[in-house]
Formats: structure tokens, C-alpha cells, sequence
């Protein structure tokens, strides 16, 4: 075995890197999404700004028409133009019965079929072989 140096201990000290700025860190994260595939990017680039703006009209909407009329309207159980004000309500009124179960339906759609397709051991084909006569 060979024995170090005499002087490999008092090597030189460097300076601790600075800190990282928090637009650095922002956009390092956002570059790193691309690393997840299907269901996760999905939920990570469209399904979060989605959220966040169903999430941005409900609060407005408790504001404006108070949140129990708020979740009555968004779930569908009261007429939006039966609140104080319904303009707004009618934006969340539709949000509600188009948007939240589309995204819901369409999750669990994506994760129904990748979870079908990743268990499949056979080929499509070899399990209905077109007919002969065709």
C-alpha cells in the first residue's frame, strides 16, 4: 500500500457555493419535470394550472356569494341565478359540471389503461388472429 503525502492534508480550502436564488431553483425544478412520463406530467404541468384556477374561481365565488352557495352551485345542487350574484356563479356553476368530472374521468381513464397495458403478456393479435378467409 502506498502512503500518502507528507502534505496531502493542508490542501487548499475553497469558498462554500453560494446559495441558490429562488428563480434558479424554480426553474431547475420545472426542468426536471420532463423526467416523468404520462399521469405525473400531466398532474405536474396541465392538471395543477387547471386546479389552481378551479380552486382561483371557487374562492372568488365564497367571497362574492358565500361558500356554502359556493359549493352548491359547484356541486350543482342550487341554480346559480338564484344567488346574489350571478354572473360569477355561472362560470362556476359550468366549472363545475364540465371541468372536475372531465379531469376526474380522464385520470382515472389514463391510469385504468396504463395499468391494463402494462400487465399485458399478449399480444392483441395472438389473441384474436384475423380470419383466413378475408
Amino acid at each position: 500500500m502506498s502512503t500518502p503525502p507528507p502534505d496531502a492534508g493542508t490542501g487548499v480550502d475553497l469558498p462554500p457555493p453560494r446559495p441558490e436564488r429562488p428563480h434558479e431553483a424554480l426553474r431547475r425544478r420545472w426542468r426536471s419535470i420532463a423526467r416523468y412520463r404520462g399521469l405525473r406530467h400531466w398532474l405536474l404541468t396541465r392538471g395543477s394550472v387547471v386546479a389552481v384556477l378551479y380552486t382561483g374561481l371557487f374562492v372568488g365565488n365564497g367571497f362574492a356569494i358565500g361558500w356554502r352557495h359556493a359549493y352548491d352551485v359547484s356541486v350543482g345542487i342550487t341554480s346559480p341565478a338564484a344567488t346574489s350574484a350571478p354572473v360569477v356563479a355561472w362560470f362556476l356553476s359550468v366549472a363545475g359540471w364540465l371541468l372536475a368530472p372531465g379531469i376526474a374521468g380522464a385520470v382515472a381513464g389514463y391510469a385504468l389503461s396504463h395499468a391494463i397495458t402494462s400487465r399485458r403478456s399478449v399480444p392483441f393479435e395472438e389473441i384474436f388472429p384475423p380470419d383466413a378467409d378475408e
